[in-house]
């Protein structure tokens, strides 16, 4: 991919950088975070993954325990990190 150099105001570049350390993004980021989703592919906006998963359903049945499960689990729980 090539890249090109755009010249922006000082206070346009201070208010980009501004919102993008804001949102956790470079100014790059930020911007094609907010372009058209035909534009910028890379990132998914939020407000598309909203209602992709239906909460209302009750939930599956519970994990099968392994024994590598098991072992993860005890390691945890000696960190005290216990499963509910």
């Amino acid at each position: 991919m090539s890249e090109h150099l755009i010249s922006l105001p000082a206070d346009v570049y201070t208010a980009l950088l501004a919102v993008a350390q804001s949102s956790g993004m470079s100014p790059v980021e930020w911007i094609v975070a907010h372009l058209p989703a035909s534009q910028g592919g890379r990132f998914e906006q939020v407000s598309d993954l909203i209602g992709a998963i239906d909460s209302r359903d009750e939930a599956g049945t519970p994990a099968e325990r392994t024994t590598f499960g098991e072992i993860i689990a005890a390691k945890l729980a000696k960190q005290g990190i216990h499963r509910p």
